[in-house]
């Protein structure tokens, strides 16, 4: 007979924290957060996953401190094994040691049943990722309409000057996105000053491989740099440069398909030898052709015919020769840091994705053979998990699920698609969760997060021109999990909506060189510059894990952790203020500052809190806060805490007094309207 257990087991009497940044440890340690609950009444277990096969070993109870009891258990896995994969089984004992409650605990939060492999804690034990990466700021740059080396753009054969804001209405009779304007590489390695000024220390570079188009996805000769953007010395000075200037290049690599009027496949017949109208072609085989003699395309263009990667010739042109694409580039005398795999989870077999994972890794494989440290990023059209979630594949991707698409709904209420979809903090903090499920944390560490980039709508027309947001939206980008890139443009501010430039548009770069586009403009670029600053000063941006803390209608808020280093960053995007409570904070702010040398010993019974733990394990309501907030107090007494704020309230010291005080004093916090504000702690004197 059916036992009524709803009533009961709806509810527990203690809360778990877990973070795959352990504080105060090597990552080779789980720490388990407990609090709520006498730590005797508690029996906690790792179960990790090794050759698929789980086993189980007890945590060690380490000591206690504000009520919160920490437990400790090494990470080890099979030497053939990096990726590791865990998840805790917590049972609640009587005075008897008889085990009354058990639940788990994962990445999905608490659950009365195990979890499966894929919700579980991820970590990689031997960091194979670029760790220059890590602190890096990107730029990403389309090189025909960035900047020249002759000083000005050429539109339709007439100079356009670039000291002054560009209206691209003013080119009524011609596609500015289809015309080539004359940005090239020499422009670029010009404006690597400025790019520095902004703090970027990285450049991605969109495809720059010879082709007839603006764009350069259609690539009619790998071994190429357009003559458009100067050729292949261009690439070589641009290195030189960047390297003075101790900075990064990873470029574009369309390896899924060539241009039509690619040697290999010559629509156009100029070499008498393409795949497509001649069967006995020693490149026929590097496509697929159905019956009727059509190739296989991306996209659905026939101007992307598709590469084979079944067939020997493709492999060793593209990643596996001596002399092949992949390693060519990352060699001196270009010596790239890496490659934003384009199309990446199309590459494959026989026309079709077949085989995708091992064609990335090997083209991985080929690139780190050549350089070690280099970055090696994926762009999925779809969720890339499969890929990020396996040994020895992309370091990463261009965030798209997990912060452009959530990010881009919550402030300007429209998806990727263009369509109209208002995000609520809950929506935006749940699609952010879901996404990260699995993931590795130092996975998650190397995922490129942007506001814009050279397909999408400017981000400055979908929040409507509103500068304070804009502002804000900046704040979240240089202080979310992965790595920040900027898109060209990003910085024009208030000047994007008034001339109407989209993400191919003209960029007036010598007026951004002398920082003379308008007011607005220059406060976005100090307040970029000041976000890298802020950014590199605190490792809990680069190298800490993530936890939203809140999030309502129109605001969220998330908490990064490293060793003992915090900072809090709470968004609000209404017109209105918003106050939180103060208990949202509690539990990850305690851990994050909990030192282990100030563990001691708590036989204290059972606080009585009603936690109530919901089954699903994702938000824990708390009624009383009883002495934990005395705790936070005493904790946040001995730090030395920062406070800033971007958008309508900006940072002041009569700002920055009144948050410290609601931090440091009160039961509940504000978050200004249409503001972001970011608290963390400094780092103390040795």
């Amino acid at each position: 007979m059916r036992q009524n257990t709803s009533s009961p087991r709806s509810s527990l009497p203690f809360q778990c924290f877990h973070t795959c940044s352990a504080p105060h440890l090597a990552s080779k340690t789980a720490v388990l957060f407990v609090r709520g609950a006498n730590h005797n009444r508690l029996k906690i277990s790792i179960v990790t996953f090794a050759q698929n096969e789980d086993h189980t070993n007890a945590m060690t109870y380490t000591g206690s401190c504000s009520g919160i009891h920490r437990f400790e258990a090494p990470l080890s896995a099979d030497k053939s094994q990096n990726l590791l994969t865990y998840y805790f089984k917590i049972a609640l004992t009587d005075e008897k040691s008889n085990v009354v409650d058990v639940v788990w605990y994962s990445s999905l939060g608490m659950s009365r049943e195990p979890p499966l492999m894929q919700h579980c804690y991820s970590i990689e034990l031997f960091d194979p990722h670029p760790q220059w990466a890590l602190d890096s700021v990107f730029y990403q740059i389309f090189p025909d309409k960035f900047a020249s080396s002759r000083g000005y753009f050429t539109v339709d054969g007439n100079r356009v000057q670039a000291d002054a804001p560009i209206r691209n209405k003013d080119f009524e009779f011609v596609n500015i996105d289809e015309t080539h304007c004359g940005g090239d590489l020499d422009g670029v390695a010009a404006m690597l000053p400025y790019i520095r000024s902004l703090g970027c220390d990285s450049i991605y570079l969109t495809p720059v491989f010879k082709s007839p188009s603006v764009h350069k996805f259609d690539t009619e000769d790998y071994d190429i740099v357009d003559p458009h953007f100067g050729g292949n010395g261009a690439l070589k000075r641009l290195r030189t440069v960047a390297l003075g200037y101790e900075m990064k290049i990873i470029m574009h690599g369309n390896f899924n398909h060539t241009g039509d009027s690619h040697p290999w496949f010559d629509r156009q017949e100029r070499t008498g030898k393409g795949a497509l109208r001649h069967k006995d072609s020693p490149y026929r085989e590097m496509y697929t052709f159905t019956s009727e003699g059509e190739a296989y395309v991306s996209d659905n263009k026939a101007n992307y015919p598709k590469l084979d990667y079944a067939n020997y010739l493709t492999c060793h042109a593209i990643f596996d020769g001596p002399n092949s694409i992949v390693k060519k580039w990352i060699r001196s005398p270009y010596s790239i840091d890496g490659w934003v795999i384009d199309h990446a989870s199309q590459i494959g077999d026989n026309g079709s994705a077949k085989n995708n994972l091992k064609r990335l890794s090997q083209i991985c494989k080929s690139a780190r053979s050549s350089h070690l440290d280099c970055l090696m990023i994926g762009q999925f059209g779809s969720d890339p998990r499969y890929a990020i979630c396996s040994d020895g594949n992309v370091d990463g991707t261009i965030n798209y699920t997990g912060f452009i698409s959530p990010i881009r709904s919550f402030f300007g209420g429209v998806n990727l698609q263009g369509d109209p979809i208002p995000y609520s903090g809950e929506d935006l903090k749940r699609c952010c969760e879901e996404f990260s499920v699995g993931v590795s944390q130092q996975v998650k560490l190397c995922l490129i997060n942007q506001l814009d980039n050279y397909k999408l709508p400017r981000f400055y027309d979908i929040i409507g021109a509103d500068k304070y947001m804009y502002l804000s939206a900046l704040a979240c980008l240089f202080t979310w999990r992965g790595i920040p890139c900027l898109y060209q443009g990003d910085e024009l501010g208030d000047v994007l909506d008034k001339y109407e430039v989209g993400p191919r548009g003209l960029i007036p770069f010598q007026a951004l060189k002398d920082r003379h586009v308008s007011v607005n403009s220059n406060d976005v670029q100090s307040v970029i510059t000041e976000l890298s600053h802020l950014r590199r000063s605190n490792p809990a941006f680069s190298k800490g894990s993530m936890l939203f803390i809140c999030a309502g209608g129109a605001y969220f808020g998330y908490i990064r952790l490293f060793e003992n280093r915090f900072s809090i960053v709470l968004v609000n995007a209404s017109r209105q203020q918003v106050k939180i409570e103060q208990g949202s904070m509690l539990f990850p702010i305690l851990a994050a500052i909990y030192m282990p040398e100030d563990c001691g010993s708590d036989d204290s019974a059972d606080s009585g809190e009603d936690l109530l733990i919901p089954l699903s394990g994702r938000n824990v309501r708390r009624y009383d806060h009883g002495g934990g907030l005395e705790g936070l107090y005493d904790m946040l007494a001995r730090e030395t805490i920062s406070v800033k704020s971007y958008g309508a309230t900006r940072t002041s010291p009569e700002y920055e007094e009144k948050f410290l005080k609601e931090l440091t004093q009160g039961k509940t916090i504000t978050i200004p309207p249409r503001s972001t504000v970011i608290a963390g702690n400094i780092k103390k004197k040795a």
